[in-house]
C-alpha cells in the first residue's frame, strides 16, 4: 500500500512517469486474429514474439469478429475454410513440383484470410502498457478493444497504482482511423531523401572542431576523393554486426510503398521507423508467389482463393473495418515508411540477406537501391549479412 501510494504521487501527482517504465509485464496473447496481430505491434515500446506462418503448418483456427451480422457467420466461416483447404492443396501441389517442402508451405499461405489465429510473447513496461490500453480501446475493431480491456484487466491486477489515464483521446483515435486506399504507381517510391551532406558536415565538425553549420560549407567544396576518404575512414571500421554510429541517423529517407500483407508482416517488426499505414483493399491488388505463377495449377488454386476472399469481403461491406478479415496474405496496402540511415543499415542487414524471404528481401532491395542513389557514401556499404565481405 505504501509503494502503491508513492507511485501515484511520482508517477501522476508529480508527472515522473518514466519511473513506471520500471515494472515490466511479459504478456502471452492467445486467439487473436492476424489483422488484430498488427494494431498491438505497432507500438514502438515493447518486444514481440509473433508464431510464424512461414516455418509452421497452420491448422483451420480463425477469429470471428464480433460485428459480423449474424446472417454472414456462415458464409465467413465456409469461406475462410476453403481458404484454409487451398492453402494446403497449393502446398501440396508445389511440393510435388519440385519446390522444396517450407518454401513451399511459405508461399501457400498467400492465400490464409487475415481472420486466421496467431499468438504471440509480448514484453512491455508500464508506461507502454497504459499507451497501448488507451489507444486499442479506441480502435475501429471490437477484437482489438477486448484485448484492450483484457490487458488492462491482467496488468492492473498486478499494479493498480501505475495505470490512470486509461481513456482515450481524440488523438488516440484519429491514430487507429482506417486510412482510405492510396494507390502508388509503383512498389517501392522515394518521395524525400537526404543525400550525403548531412553525415559529411557532421564528420567534418567532429574533426574540426567547428560548428557543424560552418562546416556545410567546406562538404559543398570538398573534392569527391576527400569526400570518399572521410566516409571510408569510419565505414572502413565497420563490421558485419556493427550499427553505423549514430550521426547517421541525420540522414532520412521517406518511402510510399506497396505491398502485401506478407511483407508488411516483417516491415512493421522494424518499429524504430515510422510507419504510416492504410487498410487492405482488393483495388491495390494482390501480390502473387513466383512459386505459384510458374504453377498453372497452383495458379488456378490461388486466382480461385483471392475470388472468394474479395467476393466476402464486397459481401460485408469494403466500407467496413472488418472486411479485411475476410482478404488473405496477398492483399496489398499502401504503407508511408520514413527510417534514418542508421535504422536502413540493420533493415538493409536483416531483409536483404540470403535468408530472408523473398517478398520483403525484394522490396528492401528496391529500397536500398533507391536511398544508395540519392545518398552513395552514406549507404554505401549496406547490404544483406550474406553479401557484405565484411568482419565478423
Amino acid at each position: 500500500a505504501r509503494a502503491r501510494r508513492s507511485n501515484r504521487t511520482i508517477v501522476f501527482d508529480y508527472g515522473h512517469g518514466s519511473v513506471a517504465e520500471h515494472a515490466v509485464f511479459n504478456l502471452d496473447v492467445l486467439g487473436l486474429s492476424r489483422l488484430a496481430t498488427e494494431a498491438l505491434q505497432g507500438f514502438r515500446l515493447a518486444s514481440f514474439t509473433e508464431k510464424s506462418q512461414r516455418y509452421i503448418t497452420l491448422t483451420p483456427e480463425i477469429v470471428v469478429p464480433r460485428e459480423l451480422p449474424e446472417d454472414l457467420r456462415e458464409s465467413f466461416e465456409t469461406v475462410c475454410g476453403e481458404l484454409f483447404e487451398i492453402y494446403s492443396s497449393i502446398g501440396t501441389v508445389l511440393a510435388e513440383s519440385g519446390v522444396e517442402e517450407g518454401s513451399a508451405r511459405e508461399d501457400a499461405r498467400y492465400v490464409l484470410p487475415l481472420a486466421a489465429c496467431s499468438q504471440m510473447g509480448v514484453t512491455m513496461n508500464a508506461r507502454e502498457v497504459e499507451h497501448a490500453v488507451r489507444r486499442l480501446a479506441a480502435h475501429p475493431l471490437a477484437e482489438a478493444r477486448q484485448l484492450s480491456e483484457r490487458m488492462f484487466e491482467v496488468c492492473s491486477a498486478v499494479a493498480p497504482s501505475l495505470f490512470l489515464f486509461m481513456d482515450p483521446s481524440s488523438m488516440d483515435e484519429f491514430s487507429v482511423a482506417r486510412s482510405k486506399p492510396c494507390g502508388p504507381e509503383r512498389e517501392v517510391r522515394l518521395i524525400r531523401h537526404d543525400d550525403d551532406s548531412n553525415v559529411g558536415s557532421y564528420l567534418i565538425s567532429r574533426a574540426t572542431g567547428r560548428a557543424v553549420a560552418d562546416c556545410q560549407s567546406d562538404w559543398a567544396a570538398m573534392p569527391p576523393k576527400e569526400r570518399e576518404a572521410l566516409f571510408l575512414g569510419v565505414l572502413g571500421k565497420l563490421g558485419l554486426h556493427d550499427s553505423p554510429p549514430r550521426c547517421w541517423e541525420l540522414a532520412s529517407f521517406t518511402f510510399e510503398l506497396l505491398l502485401s500483407s506478407s511483407a508488411y508482416a516483417q516491415l512493421k517488426r522494424h518499429r524504430m521507423s515510422t510507419q504510416l499505414a492504410t487498410g487492405y483493399w482488393p483495388e491495390l491488388g494482390v501480390t502473387t508467389p513466383p512459386t505459384i505463377g510458374d504453377s498453372a495449377a497452383a495458379s488456378e488454386l490461388f486466382e480461385h482463393a483471392v475470388e472468394l476472399s474479395e467476393e466476402l469481403h464486397m459481401t460485408i461491406g469494403p466500407e467496413s473495418a472488418i472486411s479485411e478479415y475476410a482478404l488473405t496474405n496477398a492483399h496489398r496496402r499502401t504503407v508511408l515508411v520514413a527510417m534514418n540511415a542508421r535504422e536502413l543499415y540493420h533493415f538493409s542487414r536483416l531483409r536483404e540477406d540470403e535468408h530472408a524471404q523473398w517478398d520483403i528481401r525484394r522490396l528492401a532491395g528496391r529500397m536500398l537501391e533507391e536511398a544508395s542513389t540519392a545518398a552513395p557514401l552514406t549507404m554505401s556499404l549496406s547490404g544483406g549479412r550474406s553479401e557484405m565481405d565484411l568482419p565478423e
